[in-house]
């Protein structure tokens, strides 16, 4: 890649020097979290040592700097989706991102929500638990190439107020077309939520463009720490959502008889906020904004191919991904006999981390694809194509040794 120097951009990360079981480690269970750059670690540090006070409450100075610091991150994320800072509310992870949708919405009973087979868990028990309200929830189906069923979206049930979908499928890869799902979704008077994930990591992604009301995403997926998160609210949506918790710093003016609550975003921020995530996220966002996140975009593609390629030479090792027409850095797969545990347990003891089990998608790997759990390898941008030989050729000795012929 000419614009990315892969061995410099490795030095940035401490872990990737680490050794596990006596050998390098390979890290490929990114689609779970991403690692973080010095920049995010020594910036944690320095919020710390320099800036730590709680934001908005205090007007002495040190306050006043922490409070332009989670400005200024509210900042760089809207500029990083191409969206407006009143438009960004800072949360914990998607999951809270979604729950906090299913919860402050205005659903009636008799209402619509649409999900799909294949979603992570966080998009999807929040709506199914809204049965118990009386609200109708349809599971969208997906084909043997694990493609969503798009006449659904043509012929929305009645009153169907919104439609939850994933951008990027942690299991099968799949990169829904949710510039197109929006699309059809609005002109039958639906609202739509995105699960972004594991799609704002990996690819340039741009909110106006797209038109979806609400977008959710995870921090820790793109280098940045654990516990901060985004949910992307449209302006004119906002005003119609109730709160999702009340305290401090989400009111205007309260009495015993009568409260009156902010605008968004701080309407849906109550309490003292993981300010230093939300400085975290900033600076892991300045990191990829500095790589360039259609360099990110091109170089995992390549990755991609390299692994699906060298792939082909595997015996005895049943592949779950990678069918759909766009399909990210996912290879989810089995070697024929042997429990997606043991599988992870033996490239383990090479160094090589990878994720197994059900990947918070139960019903998908379950019910759809009849299976007891899965082996998945995932990428990103610090990765290479030597790391993936090592696990091509590590993968090959245990579907030779362990694997049913």
């Amino acid at each position: 890649m000419n614009n990315m120097d892969i061995e410099k951009i490795r030095k940035d990360f401490p872990i990737l020097s680490k050794k596990i079981n006596g050998n390098p480690l390979i890290y490929l269970d990114n689609a779970a979290t991403s690692q973080k750059p010095s920049a995010v670690i020594d910036g944690i540090k320095y919020f710390y040592e320099n800036i730590n006070a709680n934001p908005i409450r205090s007007i002495h100075s040190l306050a006043e700097e922490a409070t332009k610091a989670y400005n200024g991150a509210r900042e760089k994320v809207a500029a990083f989706i191409n969206a407006d800072p009143e438009e960004i509310v800072f949360v914990r992870n998607a999951t809270e991102a979604i729950n906090l949708v299913s919860f402050a919405f205005p659903f009636k009973e008799g209402d619509h929500v649409s999900t799909t087979y294949m979603e992570h868990h966080s998009n999807l028990l929040p709506w199914l638990r809204l049965r118990e309200k009386g609200i109708n929830v349809d599971i969208v189906s997906i084909s043997d190439d694990y493609e969503l069923d798009m006449d659904y979206y043509k012929q929305l049930p009645k009153n169907t107020r919104l439609v939850a979908v994933t951008h990027a499928s942690n299991v099968t890869g799949t990169i829904n077309d949710v510039k197109e799902i929006t699309r059809i979704s609005h002109e039958q008077g639906s609202l739509v939520l995105i699960d972004a994930a594991q799609s704002i990591p990996h690819m340039p992604f741009d909110v106006k463009d797209i038109d979806a009301d609400f977008i959710a995403f995870s921090g820790h997926k793109m280098l940045a720490p654990f516990g901060i998160g985004v949910l992307y609210i449209k302006k004119d949506i906002a005003e119609n959502l109730k709160p999702f918790l009340t305290g401090g710093e989400m009111i205007k003016d309260v009495s015993l008889s009568k409260v009156i609550y902010e605008n968004a975003p701080n309407l849906f921020e109550a309490g003292t906020q993981n300010v230093e995530g939300a400085y975290g996220l900033g600076l892991a966002i300045d990191y990829l904004n500095k790589i360039g996140m259609g360099n990110v975009e091109k170089y995992e593609n390549e990755l991609t191919n390299y692994l699906y390629e060298r792939a082909k030479e595997l015996k005895n090792v049943e592949v779950y991904s990678g069918k759909s027409k766009a399909f990210s850095g996912i290879f989810s797969f089995n070697v024929s006999g042997l429990h997606s545990h043991d599988t992870a347990y033996l490239l383990d003891k090479k160094g090589i981390a990878i994720r197994s089990g059900f990947h918070c998608a139960q019903p998908l790997i379950e019910d759809r694809l009849k299976l007891d759990g899965a082996a998945r390898a995932s990428l990103y941008f610090y990765n290479t194509k030597e790391e993936i030989d090592t696990f091509i050729n590590e993968l090959n000795n245990i579907a030779e040794k362990y694997g049913r012929r």
